[in-house]
């Protein structure tokens, strides 16, 4: 369910779901850091429990069928949703209200800058537990020194010929990734903010789905 857009407080914990075609792809729990009128905030913390209705190899897949996979997943009924730990790593998300991306930072678990993320993904809508994308699959990777590389270009293209994508969705994507580019090579915001020095408050606790997390979505 939609609801109007009020503003999470700092420390709240909420949902991020991740959609797939009608169905849930994810559903992970994350802490707000930040909301307002710039960008919503988001910060995962290490080894965090998510659901997801992946498989567990699906990395290890090649192409062809990574992307019959995928295919087969705009079914919501397809695969199962399945508890999974996150990486060993610290994530923070920068969403911008009505765009087509996100920005992505990480950190190791002992606070080593990793490495930026620019997520390709439909605007957020907010839901009543939390905030609901669509991921698009390409994404550029912005490494600390700014230089940058695209990511999952092969799976972008293969899923475009198979019809995943309107014609519309594809010029989006494409409009808003030459605009993130220009971004990143220009060290505009958020790049120059200084966010790698962010830090969470110590006081926050490690954020868990609430038992009623399907309630309302598709499965």
């Amino acid at each position: 369910t939609l609801v109007d857009p009020v503003y999470w407080k700092p420390a709240a914990q909420i949902v991020q779901y991740e959609m797939w075609g009608p169905g849930i792809g994810s559903a992970r729990p994350v802490t707000v850091v930040d909301d307002g009128a710039s960008h919503i905030a988001l910060y995962s913390p290490p080894r965090t429990t998510f659901i997801s209705r992946g498989v567990e190899s699906y990395k290890s897949l090649d192409l062809p069928d990574r992307i019959e996979l995928d295919m087969r997943m705009l079914d919501p009924d397809e695969g199962e949703f399945r508890k999974k730990i996150s990486p060993d790593i610290h994530a923070l998300t920068l969403t911008p209200p009505q765009s087509w991306h996100s920005v992505m930072l990480f950190w190791s678990s002992e606070w080593q800058f990793k490495h930026w993320y620019v997520n390709l993904q439909s605007p957020l809508r907010r839901v009543h537990q939390g905030v609901q994308l669509h991921d698009y699959v390409l994404d550029i990777v912005v490494r600390p020194d700014m230089s940058w590389s695209w990511k999952d270009v092969d799976e972008f293209e293969g899923l475009i010929a198979r019809g995943f994508f309107t014609s519309e969705q594809v010029s989006s994507i494409r409009a808003e990734a030459d605009q993130m580019v220009k971004t990143i090579e220009s060290r505009s915001p958020p790049f120059c903010d200084g966010w790698e020095d962010w830090r969470p408050n110590p006081c926050w606790p490690i954020p868990h789905l609430p038992s009623d997390w399907l309630v309302g979505h598709s499965s």
